[in-house]
């Protein structure tokens, strides 16, 4: 199964997505599929993350220009400039994304996500198991899915 089929069933790309974003989005979801660990979840997550890492690297691209054209802010290196804490603050979102998604089982186990979702299997196999035959099923990547006993 291509990425780009994974995506289409997974509800597509946001429309504000440049290829930047899907770029990144791709690369992360090709590197979930192989170890089975997408479903709606995960790729509401991916999502989030093609967000951040593009505007970090957009931003570090500008960081660099602007270093290498020497119009970089002058505040004696005391503090961050504009742009770097911009940077800093993606830095941050894409730790805590990446945590959450390329964890190790142990730490996934920690967060109460010890047992994988039958969703990749499901996408495979063709139509999920529980649904009648026939029917249109459509996965919806931002549902939003509730924790065992808690409704």
């Amino acid at each position: 199964m291509s990425i780009d089929h994974l995506v289409s069933m997974l509800g597509g790309w946001p429309e504000y997505f440049g290829t930047a974003e899907i770029r990144h989005g791709e690369a992360l979801l090709e590197h979930l599929r192989r170890r089975k660990f997408v479903d709606e979840l995960a790729f509401g997550i991916v999502v989030r993350y093609a967000v951040h890492r593009a505007a970090f690297d957009r931003i570090s691209w500008e960081i660099a220009e602007a270093e290498h054209s020497e119009q970089a802010e002058t505040d004696g290196h005391q503090f961050l400039s504009a742009a770097e804490q911009q940077r800093a603050y993606h830095a941050n979102k894409l730790a805590s994304i990446e945590k959450q998604l390329l964890g190790t089982p142990y730490e996934r186990a920690k967060a109460g996500q010890d047992v994988q979702t039958s969703f990749m299997d499901n996408l495979l196999s063709g139509a999920p198991t529980d649904a009648p035959a026939g029917d249109n099923v459509r996965s919806f990547p931002f549902q939003p899915i509730s924790r065992p006993g808690h409704g």
